[in-house]
């Protein structure tokens, strides 16, 4: 336990000099800042690219859209900025020779995954509630309607989605010999996840409708009962990633 807490400080410590811990709590509390203001001034900005020739008529905003625009953001920009932050976090220490010092010192393989999978999950965590709170706070502000429902369980989901793209971020950098090796790996498995939500049959167990139906959650359309096999085969999913990364790093020759 102790090897362990001097890993996780080590990580931290690092994460801070190359300044990626605050890169992405900076990232994610803009995202918040900016996901409900974006959804405030869009009808004006449509509106201000139609000719005036041309009468349309554009619904007011309303929550759902402030938190659609989060989800928007968070995917695309938050948790790709953050993957592509740490996808070598593994990699990179190995083609460094630091893997190879830690190991020398005493160091289990295990610990060094755990290590780095507690920390990516504490800052993902901590950058995904930052962003999640600023963008409630400012939603409250700009939007005074209770359209959007199912929130928190729609949070929850995409929040362990998160988490499930660590797991493969860390099976990928383990066996990766460059970061673009490590992206690759984790792009196939999202695709797949993707694939995969084409089978209506297959929504209630696949990952990725962790993520995809954040849109149904505020709209009422599904429960997160309902996605309870996908819950269960995402935890499983973690765990076995974690468990794979420990073991190609046993056998990976350095």
């Amino acid at each position: 336990m102790k090897t362990f807490l001097v890993f996780l400080k080590k990580e931290v410590l690092g994460g801070l000099r190359s300044k990626k811990l605050l890169i992405c709590l900076i990232l994610f509390a803009l995202i918040g800042m900016l996901s409900p203001f974006t959804a405030k001034i869009m009808p004006d900005l449509m509106a201000s690219m139609v000719p005036e020739s041309i009468q349309i008529t554009i619904a007011d905003p309303t929550s759902i859209d402030a938190w659609l625009q989060f989800y928007s953001n968070i995917g695309t920009i938050g948790l790709l900025v953050f993957v592509i932050l740490f996808t070598d976090t593994i990699s990179a220490e190995i083609s460094h020779g630091t893997f190879i010092q830690l190991i020398t010192k005493g160091l289990p393989k295990t610990t060094i995954v755990l290590a780095k999978a507690c920390y990516l999950s504490i800052l993902w965590s901590l950058s995904f509630l930052l962003s999640a709170s600023v963008s409630a706070f400012y939603t409250m502000i700009y939007f005074h309607d209770d359209s959007a429902v199912q929130v928190p369980s729609a949070l929850v989901s995409y929040w362990l989605f998160g988490l499930l793209a660590i797991s493969i971020l860390l099976l990928g950098s383990s066996f990766a010999k460059s970061i673009y090796q490590g992206l690759l790996f984790l792009g196939v498995c999202y695709l797949m996840g993707m694939l995969g939500n084409l089978w209506s049959q297959l929504t209630n167990w696949n990952p990725y409708s962790l993520s995809s139906q954040f849109p149904n959650y505020l709209t009422d359309q599904i429960k997160l009962g309902e996605l309870l096999p996908a819950l269960l085969l995402t935890c499983f999913l973690i765990i076995a990633c974690l468990t794979g990364a420990i073991a190609v790093l046993r056998k990976r020759k350095y």
